[in-house]
């Protein structure tokens, strides 16, 4: 029999990029569960229980990801999930994102700009879940 796939949860509220990780990861072997905003990912979280959240940083809804980051960290037993932050801010408005600036409200375990390079994100998936 072979093993699970590990679960990822992708929330982000660009349609495209959404579309384009689901079939990436799920070619790649996980079981991808996406949500275009804040609360319905966070929704997700909370019942699928993920080994992995890939979470865009700037969203135009109810819970942006620095709200979905706050409250994965503040849940007990959600806290420990890695959390991979995205964004597009260094490509749109020349922001780079220095995850050690904000300690406590924004605590992601890795951060990739984006267009995400593939092969490092599959890297680094693979670090977390092995």
């Amino acid at each position: 029999m072979g093993k699970t796939p590990s679960k990822i949860v992708i929330i982000d509220d660009n349609s495209d990029f959404l579309f384009t990780m689901e079939t990436f990861l799920t070619r790649n072997g996980f079981k991808v569960e996406t949500a275009s905003d804040g609360t319905t990912g966070f929704e997700l979280i909370q019942k699928h229980r993920p080994d992995l959240v890939m979470l865009d940083v700037m969203m135009e809804a109810t819970y942006s990801g620095f709200e979905v980051c706050r409250l994965v960290r503040n849940d007990p037993d959600l806290k420990t999930t890695p959390i991979i932050g995205i964004s597009g801010m260094a490509d749109e408005i020349g922001v780079k994102f220095d995850k050690y600036e904000d300690r406590e409200y924004f605590t992601p375990d890795a951060f990739f700009d984006k267009p995400v390079d593939k092969d490092a994100l599959l890297a680094k998936i693979s670090d977390f879940l092995s």
